[in-house]
């Protein structure tokens, strides 16, 4: 299996080594991406770059960003290529989270296994990534 990329996170206590985690949102079946960090030789969870609002309206492939460092975070989103930042804004209690919409091939690149449980959660993509085929002359409607 190929290893996983490893990507760079610059926050206000330095730089991390980061992989992405991603999953689906038990509640609401939301994109969720975790970020791991290595520490004495294992992976283990650095922080969520998402966050769970299942009542604010979303697509699929758009998720919150975790207000913690969030600054940092969007810069990571686009550093990365990871997404497109919208105007929208998600609400819970007194936060404020920004919406992104992800790349989901993008992510596949990030973690392969992830998002194949990712879609195995949501057949729906895979109904919409099915482009009709063109049909031949001889095939064509009259």
């Amino acid at each position: 299996m190929k290893e996983q990329p490893i990507l760079g996170y610059d926050w206000e206590m330095g730089h991390e080594e980061i992989k992405l985690e991603i999953g689906t949102y038990y509640t609401g079946k939301g994109l969720y991406i975790g970020m791991l960090a290595k520490e004495d030789g294992v992976w283990e969870s650095f922080s969520d770059l998402t966050v769970n609002l299942p009542f604010e309206r979303s697509d699929v492939y758009e998720a919150f960003i975790q207000d913690f460092g969030s600054k940092e975070k969007l810069k990571f989103i686009q550093k990365h290529k990871l997404g497109k930042i919208l105007p929208e804004r998600g609400h819970s209690g007194f936060c404020t989270y920004a919406k992104v919409a992800f790349d989901l091939k993008r992510l596949e690149e990030l973690d392969p296994e992830g998002m194949k449980r990712f879609y195995k959660d949501h057949p729906e993509l895979e109904e919409q990534s099915q482009v009709p085929k063109k049909k031949k002359r001889n095939q064509m409607e009259r």
